[in-house]
């Protein structure tokens, strides 16, 4: 089992409705291929964190770093991993919203420096990404 995470500059031109469509998708694609994880948004930044068998994850990421709904991918993590942070999750979106971000500390991952990554995440970000985009 095996956690990637990377790092990406959002398309300014997506509109809440499209990132929600592409999560959806991507949720039902992810099960299939025993892939859990979510995409953090923080209405300027996606930050996604991706779980699963290498042998999945990989060419999942190399299709990822070609997506024109976004640019400026850059990887941060991918790492051995015991077990998963998000394993109920195909994927979900956690936008920077204090009533998102604060569901998503409960369930953030606390090994390494992982949660502290994902924490600076929203702050580095707009604070209300997803109400804003409502």
């Amino acid at each position: 089992m095996h956690r990637l995470v990377y790092f990406s500059n959002a398309n300014l031109d997506l509109n809440l409705s499209s990132i929600e469509g592409m999560v959806e998708m991507s949720a039902e694609r992810n099960r299939s291929l025993h892939i859990s994880g979510t995409l953090l948004y923080n209405g300027l930044n996606f930050l996604q964190i991706l779980e699963g068998p290498r042998q999945a994850l990989t060419p999942l990421y190399l299709q990822i770093r070609t997506d024109s709904r976004h640019s400026g991918v850059v990887k941060l993590v991918h790492e051995r991993i015991s077990m998963r942070s998000y394993p109920e999750w195909g994927m979900k979106l956690v936008c920077g919203a204090p009533e998102y971000t604060a569901a998503t500390r409960e369930s953030a991952p606390r090994n390494g420096g992982l949660y502290a990554m994902v924490d600076g995440f929203f702050r580095f970000g707009q604070a209300a990404a997803c109400a804003e985009l409502r």
